[in-house]
C-alpha cells in the first residue's frame, strides 16, 4: 500500500514538475542564474526532487522484495515441518532458502518446485529409490554426471546428491531444461518422472501419462492455497 501511495505521488509530482518546467520556460526563467554542470538553479532543484523522489521508490520496492521472500521462505519452512527430513533445523531452512533460490533462478512459482520435491522424496534428504535416485529431488548419478557441466553452482569434482543445495540445483535446472524441450508444463513432469526417452517411446504409443504430473499439480494447488 505504501509503495503505491509513493508511486501515485511520484507521478502527480512529474505532472506538477512539468507545469513548473512549462511557466519557467514561457518566462525565461529556466536557464537564467549561475548554472551548475550545465543547469540552471531551477532546472537542479527540479532534478534533485525527482531524483529523491526514485530513490525513496527504490527503497520501497527492496522493502516489498525482502517481506515478499521472507512470507515465501517461512511458507516452504511451514511444509518441511511436516516432513522427517533427516536434516538438522539450520538445514532446513538452508533447504527452503534454495528452493527460493532456484525458483526465482528459472521463473518457477517456490511452490510448485516445493510440490515437486514433496512428491519426489517427502523432503527425507537421505531417500533412495530402488532405481537408485538419490535425495530431495530423487536424482541418479548417471544424470547429475550428465547435468553438471551445464549448472555452475555444482562442481563435477564435488558432487553428492545427498547435498540438498547440489540436488536442488541439479533437480531444477533439469525440470527447467525438460520444459523446453517438451513444451509443456504437465509432461516435462512426467518425463522427470519417467525419463524423457521413456516418455517420447510412451506417447508415440498414442498414450499420455498423467498421475505423476496430477499428483505435483494437485499438492502445487494446495500448497498455494495454504495460509502459515
Amino acid at each position: 500500500m505504501r509503495f503505491r501511495k509513493v508511486c501515485l505521488h511520484f507521478r502527480q509530482a512529474n505532472a506538477a514538475l512539468a507545469a513548473v518546467l512549462a511557466v519557467g520556460l514561457a518566462l525565461g526563467g529556466i536557464g537564467k542564474g549561475l548554472p551548475y554542470n550545465g543547469l540552471s538553479p531551477l532546472a537542479r532543484s527540479i532534478q534533485t526532487y525527482e531524483h529523491g523522489i526514485a530513490s525513496e521508490i527504490a527503497r520501497e520496492k527492496h522493502k516489498a522484495r525482502l517481506l515478499y521472500e521472507g512470507g515465501v521462505k517461512q511458507r516452504i519452512a511451514s511444509i518441511i515441518d511436516d516432513y522427517r527430513t533427516g536434516l538438522k533445523f539450520e538445514g532446513q531452512d538452508q533447504v527452503a532458502q534454495v528452493i527460493f533460490d532456484e525458483s526465482e533462478k528459472y521463473g518457477f512459482d517456490p511452490m510448485f518446485l516445493t510440490a515437486v520435491i514433496v512428491t519426489e522424496s517427502s523432503f527425507y534428504n537421505w531417500a533412495k529409490s530402488h532405481r537408485g535416485a538419490l535425495g530431495l529431488m530423487q536424482i541418479r548419478p548417471a544424470t547429475a554426471r550428465a547435468l553438471v557441466d551445464e549448472v555452475e553452482t555444482v562442481s563435477s569434482d564435488n558432487i553428492s546428491l545427498y547435498n540438498p543445495e547440489q540436488n536442488i540445483a541439479l533437480g531444477a535446472f533439469y525440470l527447467n531444461k525438460l520444459i523446453d524441450r517438451f513444451g509443456d508444463l504437465k509432461l516435462a513432469l512426467e518425463a522427470y518422472n519417467h525419463g524423457p526417452s521413456r516418455l517420447v517411446r510412451i506417447l508415440k504409443k498414442g498414450k499420455r501419462p498423467h498421475r505423476y504430473s496430477g499428483k505435483v499439480m494437485k499438492l502445487y494447488k494446495a500448497f498455494r492455497e495454504r495460509s502459515i
